[in-house]
């Protein structure tokens, strides 16, 4: 009886020390803070497909370039490969009308 109570004793331990452990990895953190990195590059692809404005607010915790071949962000793992007009890096909360009436995407802060 007493090595089924040790036996079990050592489970419970072991399986907290693996939860404290699986809840603070990075890649977790990255997909929480990334979700408007995300949908800036999901908008920026729907933008590019049906040649239309999207206007929106997005908050960037991590540097997002802007250039000739797309929208990349490291730290998220976002690459999206649209033909851009703008070379700009975005962080912080920017209100942005992504517009691709001419066939490339132009950003315009709005307001």
């Amino acid at each position: 009886m007493e090595r089924v109570l040790i036996y079990l004793a050592i489970v419970a331990t072991v399986s907290m020390i693996l939860s404290l452990f699986s809840s603070t990895r990075p890649y977790s953190l990255a997909r929480e803070t990334c979700s408007d990195v995300r949908a800036f590059a999901r908008d920026a692809q729907v933008a590019f497909m049906t040649r239309a404005a999207i206007r929106g607010t997005y908050y960037f915790p991590y540097r997002v370039v802007v250039n000739a071949s797309g929208v990349y962000c490291q730290e998220c793992l976002v690459n999206v490969n649209v033909p851009t007009l703008n070379d700009t890096v975005l962080y912080g909360r920017q209100r942005l009308v992504v517009n691709a009436s001419t066939g490339n995407i132009a950003l315009q802060r709005d307001g």
